[in-house]
């Protein structure tokens, strides 16, 4: 069967839509994820990352530090500041706010688009003048232009777009203040846990080595027939039981240590020594002091602060939806056929210049709408600010108060180490004379070793009562706000 020339267009118009559909066919398959796939991916993942601890644990390459050596309060802080993986997050944090500043120069600054095409027709119109057929374009059409747009006004919210983008991050600024002084409070209070827990354990090794020596000491009244077998029992019990209490202090004091490097963000298999010791000393904070710093420097309030002026400048964007834009462009082309002169079949040159105002006579009341609830923002940021200044000033009393009870503590306990140890020597010495009984020796060593753990409880409660009014008054962070701020 002969095929026509109709016939023949018809047939190679529907090739072109078939080769077509199955592009974008083989574009949609491509672009489409399974959950398997996504998955399949995340569990390589998973099993490198298992792989890279594998290779750290066995001492070879690994993405975490492995720290050796002896670690301070102050060099534990710092190595926290490189390695949390928490603040590493938060600095990524504001380097994406950084970004948004510089997009929001865009909307002021002239745009610049280029545009190509190409274009084949089938059959070019034609026009007769006197009996002869004239082409009105040619079948092969190029085209490149070149647009500048400017913007000239919109309203105010260009330059409230890019007051705002400074604010944002002026927050992200503060967002990460805040983590570096949730990271310092975690790293010095992990220090103090540790610290504690080596204390309590030297506590309980103390006391099983005076529980060994008296078990010894019965063992050998018994053979002489001085006492009788009860005693030597109720001394391996004794035994028994401060073992135990030493297990579940070093357990204790494993937990802590994990933690702690997981704080400083560095790998588990580091073998660091504590130096630093647990120690009172006494500091007498003012409240109204304490409160002013706190009111200049929590990262919390002035991140409220600057919430605020952040939805001012969003009420000012809202309403400049009720004012005209005006836009101007610029516009040059190089066509072919000649953009002026359809039928000549060469490149030619065309430009065109304007200027556009817009103005939404009525936007289905969406700029009304974009109003009502930036002024709900408004008010909600201020609402929020005074909720700071209301949890800030609590915590403030409520670490002084801490501070307070925490000093009582540790007078308490100050003298009570040399009493417990004489009455220990006393009820040794009476015990050994025949004139205590086996319990009144046992009840001296308790009261020493719960004399003791007070004694390091009160300490650590005292360091960390000032390490909280440190927090709460915003001191842990870096920059203060009259150095960034540059005021005297």
């Amino acid at each position: 069967m002969k095929m026509t020339g109709l016939g023949r267009g018809v047939a190679s118009s529907w090739r072109v839509v078939v080769v077509g559909a199955c592009l974008a066919s083989v574009l949609a398959t491509t672009g489409c994820v399974s959950r398997e796939q996504v998955y399949a991916d995340i569990y390589r993942n998973r099993q490198a990352a298992y792989r890279s601890w594998k290779r750290a644990k066995e001492g070879r390459e690994g993405t975490q530090v492995v720290l050796k050596g002896e670690v301070t309060v102050a060099s534990a802080v710092l190595i926290a500041m490189g390695n949390n993986k928490v603040l590493m997050s938060i600095l990524e944090e504001k380097e994406r706010a950084v970004g948004g500043v510089t997009e929001s120069y865009s909307r002021a600054m002239p745009r610049l688009d280029m545009e190509a095409s190409y274009r084949r027709l089938d059959k070019v119109s034609t026009f007769t003048v006197g009996g002869v057929a004239v082409p009105t374009g040619q079948k092969s059409n190029y085209t490149v232009s070149f647009v500048l747009t400017q913007p000239i006004f919109r309203g105010g919210a260009i330059s409230a777009g890019i007051r705002g983008a400074k604010i944002s991050s002026y927050v992200a600024d503060e967002r990460v203040a805040e983590t570096v002084q949730d990271v310092v409070h975690a790293t010095r209070l992990g220090y103090y846990d540790v610290l504690l827990s080596q204390e309590l354990v030297e506590v309980s090794l103390g006391d099983l080595e005076l529980a060994k020596a008296h078990l010894a000491d019965v063992q050998k009244k018994r053979d002489a027939g001085v006492v009788p077998e009860y005693d030597v029992l109720r001394a391996r019990v004794e035994v028994s039981n401060v073992e135990a209490e030493l297990i579940e202090r070093q357990n204790a004091l494993h937990l802590g240590r994990t933690a702690f490097l997981k704080t400083l963000g560095v790998s588990q298999e580091s073998s660091i020594k504590f130096v630093d010791q647990l120690k009172y000393e006494k500091i007498s904070p003012d409240l109204a002091d304490s409160v002013e710093q706190a009111y200049l420097e929590r990262p919390e309030i002035l991140r409220a602060e600057l919430n605020v002026k952040l939805s001012r400048e969003g009420l000012i964007e809202a309403w400049s939806g009720f004012l005209p834009t005006i836009d101007t462009s610029f516009t040059h082309t190089r066509a072919r056929p000649n953009p002026h002169i359809s039928t000549d079949d060469s490149w030619g040159h065309a430009w065109e210049a304007g200027a556009t105002l817009r103005w939404a006579l009525f936007d289905g009341l969406a700029s009304a709408g974009r109003v009502q609830q930036a002024k709900a923002d408004l008010r909600r940021a201020a609402i929020d600010l005074a909720e700071a200044e209301e949890q800030v000033l609590l915590e403030v009393k409520q670490a002084l108060l801490s501070l307070d009870d925490a000093e009582k503590f540790v007078k308490s306990q100050a003298d009570n180490i040399e009493r417990a140890l004489e009455a220990l020597r006393l009820a040794k010495a009476g015990y050994e004379a025949g004139t205590n009984t086996e319990i009144e020796m046992l009840d001296a060593r308790q009261a020493l070793s719960e004399t003791q753990v007070l004694h390091y409880q009160a300490v650590y409660s005292h360091q960390v009562a000032k390490l909280n009014i440190l927090r709460a008054t915003g001191a842990l962070k870096k920059a203060k706000l009259r150095q960034r701020a540059k005021l005297k």
